[in-house]
């Protein structure tokens, strides 16, 4: 059997479509089977899930398009959100937002079933982005052992430690007494990322100007983050920021992604391995 790579993306996605165009070079255009988030929405699912706890899942795109678990050899899970297209026959917004639910439902038990052949992240939420909140991902990254800007919130300025060059408060609220006025504070980075400071992690492999000294580091915060695909920025030698939906914007990211989808389209198709 033919195992298909399927990119999960919206529409005006070029990155996705880039490392699209790169799998279908490899293997043959019949190979890749892209998918936005309005198709999933209208498509027919069947998912089912066995006495040993496995997941079995069958879709039928719109235009016909069968995709199954054992024909599956890869998936590029880039979906920023999931739409409501095609669940309008709902008599009420309770109704479809329930219908929703079960959509991001349908789609998290589908990859979460595929496990590693997917690349990107893999959890319940069942989009891109995941549970994690940009705060959690930088202190994943310094438990990893990379260094990390400071990042924070309190009550009030006054409870933060003094404000370093390069960082900046910002208050949550406008409210008259300055810093010294009892309103939440969040505390950021204030440099731009560095040209050259953008790192991606695409399974094992890691590319960017940074990644000889960072590499190891960047590949223990994959499992952190339970992605196999991440974007880190640096801004004065420190991370400032984990994008879990990269724009693969350079030629080389959108190579190491087609180059990872090839590879784990070339196993054997069938259940996670």
């Amino acid at each position: 059997m033919t195992a298909a790579v399927v990119v999960l993306a919206a529409y005006g996605d070029t990155g996705a479509a880039a490392a699209a165009r790169g799998v279908a070079a490899r293997l043959g255009g019949d190979r890749v089977v892209s998918v936005s988030p309005g198709e999933l929405a209208r498509a027919r699912w069947s998912h089912r899930v066995g006495p040993d706890g496995r997941a079995a899942t069958r879709i039928v795109l719109p235009g016909g398009r069968v995709l199954d678990d054992a024909g599956t050899g890869a998936v590029l899970h880039r979906l920023p959100y999931l739409t409501q297209a095609g669940l309008s026959r709902s008599s009420s917004a309770k109704d479809r937002d329930y219908a929703s639910s079960e959509l991001h439902a349908l789609v998290a038990g589908w990859l979460l079933g595929l496990g590693s052949r997917v690349l990107g992240t893999v959890s319940s939420y069942g989009t891109a982005h995941g549970p994690l909140s940009a705060t959690a991902a930088l202190v994943h990254a310094e438990r990893s052992g990379l260094p990390v800007a400071r990042r924070g919130g309190a009550t009030r300025a006054g409870l933060i430690a003094a404000v370093r060059p390069g960082e900046r408060l910002e208050r949550r609220l406008a409210w008259p007494g300055g810093d010294t006025a009892p309103v939440p504070v969040e505390l950021w980075p204030d440099v731009p990322p560095d040209p050259g400071g953008r790192v991606l992690v695409c399974r094992e492999e890691v590319v960017g100007p940074p990644a000889a000294r960072h590499a190891e580091s960047c590949r223990r915060l994959g499992g952190l983050l339970r992605s196999s695909l991440f974007e880190l920025s640096f801004a004065a030698g420190a991370v400032v920021r984990i994008d879990p939906l990269p724009p693969l914007g350079t030629d080389a990211q959108r190579s190491a992604v087609a180059r990872a989808l090839t590879t784990l389209a070339g196993t054997a198709p069938g259940r996670d391995r």
